[in-house]
């Protein structure tokens, strides 16, 4: 054992060492030169050190002396040398200062590699924490895709669990991200702003369908939008996009079918276009009342002429030179703003006191026919167009009469050729895209629309004409469709007004599929949702024809919003699921495919469905389902589409739900049965066998004891069931004595030879929970009679077993034999 130091030796020779005059170099220089100095003596040591030969005479030495290298390089290898406290410090010969900074170096160097420990601690842990995020993220993934319910599509022929027929198969969408306003996780808490007011609206719309009532969805949206006061620096809000939408809805289909309605959406968007042209020339004139000279009765024509001044200015017009003669002639002007601001009959009465009468007449027809002209009417406004068109005047076109002549032609005759010539010749008369939308969409002709007098299907006729190429639908779309949406949207800072453009165009899905999909329209996925929620119930989604495939399936597009209701405030959830089943085609199946889906990741039994029962109250389903017929066929169905997806606590509260004990108890028997080996060992398996137990009676006390023979046999197997588990339970606890009056009440069990064919009989037909115990509880049987020395019923029993090889295995016969034998 080393000495300990002498602290007053130490502490005087610090003191020493302090009051010495060092005479040279100063202390820090010289311990410098004192490390150098030793370091340069310990290098010559090493290199005089041969380590090959010591190892080589050392291997020798200890072969004379009869040891083993080997073993004695193991035995060194757990050599565990403990150094002192003295054999780190050397205190002999250190001074205090020397001791105290070998000290703080050994505290540096501890302090370092414990901040290492706990950094690779910290790191390892972030890193686990990562991986299990991203390992969920990946299951939930892959349960997403594999989900019947899901946004995949089903192959086809394929039928989803339960028996649920892919009604719809929603097409992939990306995913809508986080929603302004929405926070699916707080309920009705969660929701801020047209959020909360698109709720109410969809609560009534659900309410009307119910009662199959009418309902404005629509203008309703529109009111729930524009009460959120605007906010940011965008001009176009989503309030205008609800406006657009109820006034193209205005316009009611003249008959049935997909050309009917794209006629009707065509009006009802140029109605909102000419109201829009009609606001900004009366907006114009209140700006410069000086020159508008409106007067103080102003009439709609009056309004025109005085647009006309303030565009005009300082110009003298024909309609202000004194006899009516002089000026500017803007005859064909005025007529073009009547058509263009929606003044039918100021354009009618214009038109009358133009030269030649042919146009009128035309005028008149395309006005009473909602935009429409027969055959003969088609073919004279062409040609007159392309007269125009082809003129050798190139200076005519600096006219605006010639330009507004021009135009209109080409509108009442619905031309293609015509009307691309015009644009190339004209582009400055549409200088706007509202102005160009105007043009274009009352430019189409629907096909097989009815072009009243003058001929019958006068469209149709058209397109068969050598005279005429009528422009359509698909090549209106088909021409907007050519350009990126930052075309329309002011590089993206305003992508509303692309979302205008769609609408416009009669394309529900590209609209749709723009504001849920596309990065310049996040702020606007909400709005995408009750789009299509309004856009489906006006039965006006498929309107766009073949130019708006886009693949976006509305549906899924409302079902993915539900679903981030459906933990957080399932009773909001239900609501947009009863949505997104309306758009799948709203049938029994679809309903209850999304139902389950809510019940599995809610479990919001008692608030869906309340008390359950026949006679107990529905809870918030009965709103959708009133009937309770339909109701019970409905919880029917999705109980059966849990048992399939192996989800049986849903399907069991699902049956009772529906008031059909009697499967709900079938159900819990064979969970029973099946959890009867593990729970005999298990405490965890037993506890859950006991809750298994205790619903299993409440479901057999709903059977009706006067009821069907099916309910009889029923309560029956349970008692059986809960007999079988005692007597297990007391087999495994070697409770001999126990078994065999349980043994006894199973009738299935022979105690005497005679009984053995009827107890064959019973047990071949025994349900499956039953029989697949049976086994079990002969060979419990067994024992306990090989220990009560009852050969005579062993033998039955043995004799028993040998009748039922399907059920009895050979080994348990066998057993049985032998026990008898030992007992004989």
């Amino acid at each position: 054992m080393a000495a300990q130091p002498d602290w007053d030796q130490l502490l005087q020779q610090s003191e020493d060492l302090a009051a010495r005059d060092t005479q040279g170099f100063p202390r820090v220089e010289r311990d410098l030169l004192q490390v150098d100095q030793f370091s340069q003596e310990l290098k010559a040591k090493a290199a005089r050190i041969d380590p090959s030969g010591d190892a080589l005479a050392a291997t020798r030495l200890l072969a004379q002396e009869g040891l083993n290298t080997r073993k004695l390089s193991r035995a060194l290898q757990t050599f565990e040398l403990r150094p002192t406290y003295e054999d780190v410090f050397q205190v002999e010969g250190s001074s205090v200062e020397e001791y105290l900074q070998q000290v703080h170096e050994m505290t540096v160097i501890t302090a370092i590699q414990e901040a290492q420990r706990e950094s690779v601690a910290a790191f390892e842990s972030f890193m686990s924490a990562c991986l299990v995020a991203d390992w969920a993220r990946d299951k939930r993934a892959l349960f997403d895709a594999a989900m019947p319910d899901s946004a995949l599509p089903l192959p086809a022929g394929q039928l989803a669990p339960g028996g649920f027929e892919p009604s719809y198969a929603p097409m992939p969408i990306r995913a809508l991200g986080a929603m302004p306003g929405v926070d699916g996780s707080s309920g009705l808490e969660g929701l801020s702003g047209r959020a909360r007011g698109y709720l109410e609206v969809v609560r009534d719309l659900n309410c009307a369908q119910t009662a199959s009532e009418g309902f404005d969805a629509a203008e309703r949206f529109r009111a729930a939008a524009a009460a959120e006061p605007p906010g940011g620096e965008r001009r176009s809000t989503v309030a205008m996009v609800w406006e657009v939408l109820a006034r193209m809805l205005t316009e009611r289909p003249a008959g049935p079918g997909l050309p009917a309605r794209q006629a009707a959406l065509l009006r009802g968007a140029r109605r909102h276009l000419e109201a829009g042209h009609a606001a900004y020339m009366h907006a114009t004139i209140q700006a410069n009342r000086h020159l508008a000279s409106l007067g103080g009765d102003p009439t709609r024509l009056g309004e025109v002429k005085a647009f006309l001044r303030v565009r005009e200015r300082d110009a003298a017009l024909d309609f202000d030179a004194p006899g009516g003669g002089g000026g500017v002639d803007t005859a064909w002007q005025r007529v073009f703003l009547c058509l263009r601001s929606g003044f039918h009959q100021e354009a009618l009465q214009e038109a009358q006191a133009l030269r030649g009468g042919s146009f009128a007449q035309a005028l008149g027809e395309w006005v009473n026919n909602s935009g429409s002209v027969c055959v003969q009417t088609a073919a004279a406004m062409t040609a007159e167009a392309e007269r125009l068109l082809r003129s050798a005047d190139r200076a005519a076109w600096s006219r605006d009469g010639f330009r507004h002549r021009a135009a209109l032609l080409v509108l009442l005759s619905g031309d293609r050729r015509a009307a691309e010539q015009l644009l190339r010749e004209a582009s400055a008369l549409f200088s706007t895209i509202e102005d160009f939308m105007w043009f274009k969409v009352a430019l189409v002709r629907p096909p097989h629309s009815d072009a009243g007098p003058g001929g019958s299907h006068g469209l149709s006729l058209l397109a068969q004409g050598s005279a005429a190429d009528p422009y359509t639908l698909a090549d209106l779309q088909g021409y907007l469709n050519q350009f990126a949406p930052t075309h329309y949207s002011h590089g993206g800072r305003e992508p509303l007004l692309y979302a205008i453009v769609l609408l416009l165009s009669v394309q529900p899905h590209g609209l749709l599929a723009f504001l849920a999909q596309d990065k310049s329209a996040s702020d606007y996925r909400l709005d995408a949702v009750h789009l299509a929620i309004a856009i489906a119930h006006q039965q006006v989604l498929d309107a766009g024809g073949e130019g708006d495939a886009t693949g976006v399936d509305a549906s899924a597009l409302v079902h993915k919003y539900a679903r981030s209701f459906a933990q957080g405030a399932p009773e909001l959830a239900l609501e947009y699921y009863m949505q997104a089943a309306a758009l799948a085609g709203n049938s029994l199946r679809v309903r209850g495919n999304l139902l389950r889906e809510l019940l599995s990741t809610s479990g919001a039994f008692g608030l869906l469905f309340g008390g359950g029962g026949p006679g107990g109250e529905a809870g918030a389903l009965e709103r959708f389902v009133s009937d309770p017929r339909e109701r019970s066929e409905l919880l029917t169905a999705m109980a059966a589409a849990c048992e399939a997806a192996a989800e049986v606590d849903d399907a069991v509260e699902l049956h009772l739900y529906a008031g059909r004990p009697r499967a709900a108890l079938q159900l819990l028997m064979q969970r029973l049965s099946d959890a009867l080996p593990g729970s005999l060992t298990n405490a965890a398996k037993a506890e859950e066998a006991d809750k298994l137990e205790v619903r299993g009676n409440d479901a057999a006390s709903r059977l009706n004891a006067g009821g069907s023979a099916e309910d009889a046999a029923a309560r029956e197997a349970w008692g059986h069931l809960r007999t079988i588990r005692q007597l297990l339970q007391a087999d495994a606890r070697d409770e001999l004595g126990r078994v065999l009056p349980l043994l006894a009440d199973l009738p299935f069990i022979p105690a005497e030879a005679f009984r053995l064919q009827r107890c064959k009989e019973l047990a071949e037909q025994l349900p499956s929970p039953l029989a697949e115990r049976l086994e079990a509880v002969v060979l419990a049987g067994g024992r306990a009679l090989a220990a009560a020395k009852q050969a005579g019923r062993l033998r039955t029993l043995a004799s028993f077993a040998g009748m039922l090889p399907a059920r009895i295995g050979q080994q348990a016969f066998q057993r049985l034999n032998r026990l008898h034998n030992s007992v004989a």
